[in-house]
């Protein structure tokens, strides 16, 4: 689970992933997982994600504590929020609320509700927007929030019933107390993750219990259960792509070795691509953490590893990490899902855990297909028959290589909003038919790491750059596009290390640019540019790219280069799978 930094120089939020996903399926999906006894799994999250939702809940509590209308709104961090606080509507405000109240997935989210859908067909008509009132502008407001939230939250809270059930004509303190509802959810849910709900407050020291905002019968039937297991995992700080940062051409490595388009990228080398790596590594040592271990687990961001890489996390303690199955056979020369005999027995090469060098790093890779049937395909079926048809997948696995260790790695916020109310039958179907076999055994990435000496490991001395997106690094250079936002980035590390280098900046504005640096490293700026992505999420995220580059250059007291303000998306219409959220492990 991972978003990027959508904050502006003022705090602001430019987009509104963070909280939207965090009252759906960043409570959805620990839960859904701890509901179930004998089921374990991993859950990984980003800190820059922590730090953004933590930066909401703060936000939102110094809002409710504000009385005056127009100053709580003002407060909020966030505009899809404000008009749950406001008592009238300005034309701006109400223009806006139609063309973004609309943001929801129309099968499984809008046209659930018979009241959200009457308000959502009002509003696409333009011509209706001279006859609609506040009220109906309100109600639109409440819908919106009330469709983004998880299932337990829909099921199991007594006052979102309330909400569900009263259907409209909302008023200014249904609102304030939905908004105070869903921010003790949000407190609550960071603490699943091991997380305090503000910073500077202390860690939980244990598993959390399940809340009293939960309906009393549900919530005495779940405490007199043994709850499921799960790990919580990070990727580096930003989500960067690590191997892009220490060689930024090794994505042509993988490009020819793929068989792939690659435009060469024109500039020399990413200046202090190491340095800025180990940036987003160190803020992983004594980040919050429930419990203590001596496992340091790793998701390399988009799965993405390079030799150099892997000695990088060597260095830095990691213990175990994971990527893709098109990587594994573009670095081994061979399909690695074709069976093949070893040490005396029938083995799959993917299902195996290797070792790096002679180092105690540990990698794991993902089952494409098995992990792309729940991102792309089961979200069609019946709950009950997709779950048995992974489970029977799982069974012919084991019936040929009893030592199998399977991994299924996909997105754990995206997929969800295409599954009939947001995967919550399917995923409890699953998590029970996966703990009560005889055959599959759920593991923690800890328990995968000590199961398997060094001994019992495949070794690798080398891996080929590339990610779990089809074994190379296309998603995130070797575009035009993509290679105009390296460049940028390029030229604005190159004039900040100048400046720091000439000491004509102090230590605070170098913190100040060091920030927006890394943050402007994430991965998911150079994911949505391209001619695969959607122009408007192209549009926006790159505006949020090109501002934090704007910071860096004000920080330093330099003037903005002009191709700052230049876009970089590309203005090829296409419309892409699952909204280009999602990609494929492999191409079909």
């Amino acid at each position: 689970m991972h978003q990027p930094d959508y904050r502006d120089i003022n705090g602001e939020f430019m987009l509104p992933w963070v909280y939207l996903h965090a009252i759906k399926d960043y409570i959805d999906m620990p839960l859904n997982i701890a509901a179930c006894s004998g089921m374990k799994a991993n859950i990984n999250i980003t800190p820059v994600l922590i730090d953004q939702w933590q930066d909401y809940n703060y936000r939102i509590e110094k809002a409710l504590g504000e009385r005056n209308a127009a100053k709580a709104a003002g407060i909020l961090p966030d505009r899809f929020l404000r008009a749950l606080l406001l008592e009238e509507l300005d034309e701006d405000a109400k223009s806006w609320m139609l063309d973004h109240y609309n943001w929801a997935n129309h099968e499984r989210m809008v046209s659930r509700y018979q009241n959200y859908k009457r308000l959502y067909d009002l509003a696409s008509d333009y011509d209706n927007r001279y006859y609609l009132n506040d009220v109906f502008y309100f109600d639109l407001c409440v819908w919106f929030h009330l469709a983004w939230c998880g299932e337990w939250i829909k099921k199991y809270d007594p006052v979102i019933n309330f909400f569900l059930r009263k259907g409209s004509n909302y008023t200014l303190n249904d609102r304030r107390l939905l908004l105070k509802r869903l921010l003790e959810w949000m407190k609550y849910g960071l603490s699943l993750y091991g997380f305090p709900a503000n910073k500077n407050e202390p860690a939980p020291a244990s598993f959390p219990e399940y809340p009293d905002l939960i309906e009393n019968s549900k919530l005495n039937e779940l405490n007199g259960k043994k709850k499921g297991e799960y790990s919580v995992t990070h990727s580096p700080h930003y989500h960067p792509i690590i191997p892009l940062l220490l060689d930024v051409h090794c994505g042509a490595i993988s490009a020819q070795m793929t068989d792939i388009a690659y435009e060469p990228l024109y500039i020399e080398k990413y200046a202090g691509g190491l340095e800025s790596a180990k940036r987003h590594l160190d803020s992983l040592n004594g980040y919050y953490r429930y419990g203590n271990t001596k496992i340091k687990a790793l998701w390399p961001s988009e799965g993405a590893l390079s030799s150099e890489s892997l000695d990088l996390f060597n260095d830095y303690g990691i213990n175990i990490c994971a990527s893709g199955e098109e990587l594994l056979s573009s670095s081994m020369g061979i399909d690695t899902h074709m069976p093949a005999f070893a040490q005396g027995k029938n083995i799959i090469p993917l299902y195996r855990v290797y070792k790096w060098k002679n180092t105690g790093l540990k990698i794991i890779f993902r089952d494409s297909g098995l992990s792309d049937l729940i991102g792309f395909t089961y979200g069609k079926w019946r709950g009950d028959d997709a779950a048995k048809n992974l489970i029977d997948k799982l069974n012919r696995i084991d019936d040929f290589d009893k030592g199998a260790v399977v991994s299924i790695i996909l997105d754990g916020e995206n997929a969800w909003e295409y599954y009939y109310e947001n995967g919550f039958y399917f995923l409890n179907d699953l998590y029970s038919l996966i703990s009560s076999s005889v055959k599959i055994n759920p593991m923690l990435l800890n328990e995968v790491f000590d199961a398997y000496a060094e001994d019992d490991c495949v070794k690798l001395d080398y891996i080929m750059p590339g990610s779990w997106v089809n074994g190379n690094l296309r998603m995130w250079v070797g575009e035009e596009q993509k290679n105009k936002a390296w460049t940028l980035l390029n030229e604005a590390k190159n004039m900040l290390l100048r400046s720091i280098e000439n000491e004509k900046i102090n230590k605070k504005d170098v913190q100040i640019c060091l920030k927006n640096l890394m943050a402007a490293e994430g991965s998911d700026w150079f994911w949505w540019l391209g001619e695969d992505q959607p122009l408007f999420s192209q549009s926006s995220m790159e505006q949020i790219f090109r501002n934090f580059l704007k910071n860096i250059y004000s920080a330093a007291g330099e003037p903005l280069s002009l191709q700052l303000f230049e876009s970089l998306s590309s203005t090829k219409k296409i419309i892409a799978e699952m909204g280009g959220m999602m990609k494929r492990g492999h191409e079909q």
